[in-house]
């Protein structure tokens, strides 16, 4: 009887010895500090989509297709615009459609373009240069920042900088340090602001909006993108 109750209190210490005590439990959970950091930044699109629509029947039939493209490739080389590389052809149908109680015929041709720009000023330029040749149904569909990548990089490194540059702060306030980065977690958004018809846009724009070209006339400037990079980080304590 007495072997047996040896035999229990050896297992009991070894049990004891090996659970750990609930102050060093405590001292192992508090041992770290999470920062939570966000970047933002603004900048202004250098991509530029306007997408051109021609159709004979807004020229009653006076002028063809064909002629009103080389009037829209005239405007866009007094331009200096790079047509090859900038212009692409999305679009192109025709129709034929009969007058009541006639057989004349009636064709109807149409095209849609996409013209790619790199900034406000040849936008407002090219847009005159089309109008000008009675070309105005012309749209700002799509606008993008093409050095995302690059700053998606430059802002993660100036997060995780404020994020070791606060945690050496608090753990200072306390007589500790921020050591290595335990776990790393990151996202990045943007809010970009959805383009509108040119001409809806030019009535509606407020003077702060407006910028000057060389020539002295006023320039719709185009909605800048905000991005938001936000990063969290667990840094060990000591």
């Amino acid at each position: 009887m007495k072997r047996k109750i040896l035999t229990a209190s050896i297992i009991a210490t070894i049990i004891l010895f090996a659970l750990p005590s609930k102050s060093t439990a405590q001292n192992t959970a508090e041992s770290y500090i999470d920062i939570n950091t966000t970047v933002e930044r603004e900048v202004t699109p250098n991509e530029l989509y306007l997408m051109i629509t021609i159709n004979e029947n807004d020229y009653k039939c006076k002028k063809t297709l064909e002629e009103m493209q080389a009037a829209m490739i005239g405007a866009l080389k007094a331009n200096r615009i790079d047509v090859s590389e900038c212009l692409t052809l999305n679009y192109m149908g025709s129709e034929i459609g009969y007058k009541a109680l006639s057989k004349n015929i009636k064709t109807r041709t149409e095209a849609t373009y996409m013209l790619k720009l790199h900034d406000a000023a040849t936008m407002q330029n090219v847009i005159a240069s089309l109008e000008e040749r009675q070309i105005s149904d012309i749209e700002l569909v799509r606008t993008r920042y093409t050095a995302e990548k690059e700053l998606k990089a430059e802002m993660s490194i100036e997060a995780m900088k404020q994020a070791k540059a606060e945690a050496e702060t608090l753990a200072g306030a306390i007589g500790q340090t921020a050591g290595k980065a335990i776990t790393i977690s990151y996202w990045m958004n943007s809010n970009q602001s959805q383009p509108r018809m040119y001409k809806a846009r030019a009535q509606n724009v407020s003077d702060e909006a407006i910028i000057e070209n060389s020539a002295g006339a006023p320039v719709i400037s185009i909605g800048k993108t905000a991005y938001r990079f936000t990063v969290n980080v667990r840094f060990e304590l000591k």
